[in-house]
């Protein structure tokens, strides 16, 4: 999302748009929110209730203002329709600002998640200047860390939280510029 005379212009893909977030949008997001499929590698399956989605979506509003990032409001271009978030937030307490994303089942296997990340990570490197970015992810979920590595990431240490096996993956601003100059 680049800003342009006070004007937020949204980040765009081919399929997608990656917008700002809404107060109003966590009903929207319920449903992602609240399926066990898409929660299976987020909290083992348990959806969230209404205030875990409520509270999600304002703290990405509150990023956003703070910061000039989130995990972006991710929208299917042809319908508009709110299929998910991309983006940039914070991993728990981390320091590291943590790309992440979550779609809504019925568009998994789409390439979409890393198309949106792509878009994502070049606006947290080139536009607001981050040096580093990390993704954490479940050890077993290999559809999340295929599009790290995708998107450049290499893996950084596994670790556990609350019993349960994580990787970080992590890539560097100078990875990131390098990695650029040989996909044009």
């Amino acid at each position: 999302m680049l800003v342009r005379d006070h004007e937020i212009v949204p980040l765009e893909t081919e399929r997608l748009i990656l917008d700002e977030w809404r107060s109003s949008d966590w009903r929207d997001f319920r449903p992602i929110a609240q399926d066990p499929e898409v929660m299976r590698y987020i909290t083992g399956g348990a959806p969230w209730n209404e205030e875990q989605i409520r509270n999600f979506v304002d703290r990405q509003v509150q990023l956003y203002a703070e910061r000039g990032f989130c995990r972006w409001r991710l929208l299917e271009r042809a319908t508009g329709e709110l299929i998910g978030f991309c983006g940039a937030g914070f991993w728990r307490d981390g320091l590291d600002p943590e790309i992440g994303w979550w779609l809504a089942r019925r568009h998994w296997g789409r390439g979409l998640a890393t198309e949106a990340a792509q878009c994502a990570l070049r606006d947290v490197f080139e536009r607001i200047g981050l040096e580093r970015v990390v993704s954490v992810a479940m050890v077993g979920n290999a559809a999340s860390r295929r599009v790290m590595e995708k998107l450049g990431l290499h893996p950084a240490g596994e670790f556990e939280n609350q019993g349960i096996k994580l990787i970080r993956y992590e890539i560097l601003h100078a990875e990131y510029c390098a990695r650029a100059v040989f996909d044009v």
